[in-house]
């Protein structure tokens, strides 16, 4: 059986929503190559099952929730079985997100609400139940923003929702890093630039990028780790994407 290739995060239980493909799973896949028992969220069970038997073929530990963290429910059942099948949660990897484009003016106000639900609240909601499950014993967050949710950085016509979602998880990410303080959690946030996953295929075929999932995953993992980064809180990391 193979064992963790670097255990630093042993007996740790991560939670990564958006873990059924791309960032998401890379994460994953880092987190429990440290150490971690991993479990992946999302709403595509199909996806969910190939990250966890990836992981597990490499003898590994990880399991699936199927998850949409816009629902307030949802995500408190979600968090109540974990704190049931782990007494713990050690890890939040705030993953989920969609991206739409086209004209602002022709943006449909329930595309704008369904993308800030996803991107936005789907982030607040889990960090919340988070908070509950760590304020004890401490934990680390990382939140998933986006070079485009970065000031002075070059923005591009068509992604005005994406964008300003992403600007308030910058946000998000400083505002908790003060919440989580005084009981031992960490926040902290990346902000990539174009990565090659489905997601920018689809929204953005244009785009062409050597920056990939794994390369993201590798600093997410970096913040996890209190033996690496420690010292960081309230961060957000650029990865200026190798185009």
């Amino acid at each position: 059986m193979t064992q963790a290739l670097n255990p630093s995060l042993q007996n740790q239980v991560a939670l990564i929503t958006g873990g059924g493909r791309g960032i998401g799973a890379a994460t994953a896949e880092a987190l429990a190559n440290k150490g971690a028992y991993v479990v992946v969220a999302s709403r595509t069970q199909e996806e969910l099952s190939a990250t966890v038997d990836r992981i597990r073929s490499s003898g590994l530990s990880a399991s699936l929730i199927v998850l949409d963290v816009a629902d307030e429910a949802a995500v408190e059942a979600a968090f109540a079985k974990i704190a049931t099948d782990f007494g713990r949660l050690d890890l939040l990897i705030n993953n989920a997100a969609m991206m739409l484009s086209g004209p602002f003016t022709d943006l449909a106000m329930s595309d704008w609400d369904r993308l800030m639900a996803v991107n936005l609240r789907g982030a607040v909601l889990c960090a919340q139940q988070a908070f509950r499950l760590m304020r004890e014993r401490g934990g680390a967050i990382v939140n998933v923003s986006s070079l485009g949710g970065v000031a002075g950085t070059e923005k591009f016509p068509g992604y005005t929702a994406y964008t300003v979602s992403k600007f308030a998880l910058t946000g998000l990410t400083e505002a908790l890093a003060a919440e989580g303080r005084d009981c031992g959690i960490r926040v902290n946030g990346v902000a990539p630039g174009a990565v090659d996953t489905a997601m920018l295929r689809q929204a953005a075929p244009h785009l062409r990028t050597r920056t990939g999932p794994v390369d993201v995953a590798k600093v997410i993992a970096f913040l996890c780790d209190p033996a690496e980064s420690g010292c960081m809180t309230g961060a957000t990391l650029v990865i200026n994407s190798n185009l």
